[in-house]
């Protein structure tokens, strides 16, 4: 099992937060009414920075009022089982959600454990709460996974992106960046949590590996050339771009509500986070990126057809995009015989090849060849 964060010691992380000077999260942080978190600010923006907001009016979210974590176990289900981080270590163990929530209302607490995987697709939770509305407009599962697949186990919709995060008092993640490369939207429903954010130039993610596979005692801060930190508190939320290293502190005990979706903003990022095969303390959660991402690609070409019958140019984000997923899309086809198999099924009308061949035709005509 992979697991990110192994280099530091509770006592040693903490250490070097307290003695750390970090950079103020106001000069990378957008900080936004929900009224202006929209599909258009990001498309106008790509998506590159951090966005704040401060109170929950105007996103278009719904999260029940006066949710308990009894709550949490109920419309879950106490028995499922899920992964839980020992803090301490930064190891996992395996819970069921009744033992959790014993250990998280318990005033005796041995050890300190954060609860980072809980994903509540398919369970009554989920009927309760609706991701911003901007968040629903991005992601591809959402847009993208084809709602006429074979009723079949091997077609299901992914149970990924849904997660509720209850973190106890001292408990902190290592620095990493999100699974599969994907952004996210934080919810602080409770609690409060110090994100500690480094942003994904090459060279900050050479370092991230490099320190990784070292696995030594050094503070990943102290070799990057910054780190900004963002208090967030109930009632915040933080949308995260593609790949920003962080780490997170929690003062007190939390409750946070996350959406991880894979979006067009930072596609060529999005492949290569996957396939460097670092992500975060999820990692047991399987998520099929490449057969989202290829669905993705179809709804895409969709697009570019329509902006060639308009005689129009796509976004130059999207282009570039697009041009750097070309070669990852010809090497899963090629390689990953499932894969195929699963599409061909899926969208037999429409070969594999022929998406890569008009995709190449148009970016011909746009840019430079591929």
């Amino acid at each position: 099992m992979l697991v990110l964060g192994c280099s530091l010691e509770f006592c040693n992380f903490v250490d070097n937060v307290k003695n750390f000077k970090f950079m103020s999260g106001d000069t990378i942080v957008h900080r936004l009414h929900g009224s202006e978190v929209t599909r258009d600010y990001f498309e106008r923006t790509a998506f590159c920075s951090p966005v704040l907001v401060e109170q929950p009016e105007g996103l278009g979210f719904v999260v029940p009022p006066n949710i308990t974590v009894s709550d949490i176990e109920r419309f879950i289900g106490p028995t499922r089982e899920f992964d839980i981080l020992d803090v301490a270590s930064q190891t996992e163990i395996r819970m069921t959600l009744m033992e959790w929530i014993k250990y998280f209302q318990s005033q005796d607490r041995k050890r300190v454990l954060n609860a980072l995987s809980l994903e509540y697709t398919d369970t009554e939770l989920e009927k309760l709460i609706t991701a911003p509305t901007a968040v629903r407009e991005m992601d591809w599962l959402r847009l993208y996974w084809p709602k006429d697949l074979p009723d079949d186990p091997c077609y299901q919709k992914p149970k990924f992106g849904k997660y509720c995060l209850m973190s106890t008092k001292g408990s902190f993640t290592d620095f990493h960046f999100d699974v599969a490369g994907t952004s996210v939207w934080h919810y602080v429903y409770s609690g409060e949590k110090f994100f500690y954010l480094i942003p994904p130039t090459d060279g900050n993610i050479d370092k991230l590996f490099s320190w990784f596979s070292r696995k030594n005692f050094s503070f990943l801060s102290d070799l990057v050339p910054e780190c900004y930190v963002v208090h967030l508190t109930a009632g915040n939320s933080l949308f995260m771009p593609t790949g920003w290293i962080h780490a997170v502190y929690t003062p007190q005990d939390s409750i946070i509500f996350q959406d991880n979706f894979l979006q067009r903003f930072s596609i060529g990022l999005q492949i290569r986070l996957r396939v460097g095969k670092i992500n975060d303390y999820r990692i047991s959660y399987h998520y099929p990126a490449e057969v989202v991402t290829w669905y993705a690609a179809q709804g895409l070409l969709k697009e570019f057809t329509e902006h060639w019958s308009n005689s129009t140019v796509p976004p130059k984000y999207l282009l570039e995009g697009v041009k750097e997923m070309i070669p990852y899309l010809k090497d899963w086809i090629a390689t990953k015989e499932d894969l195929k198999v699963h599409l061909n099924l899926a969208s037999p009308s429409q070969t594999l090849d022929c998406v890569i061949d008009k995709f190449c035709e148009y970016l011909r005509q746009w840019i430079s060849p591929v």
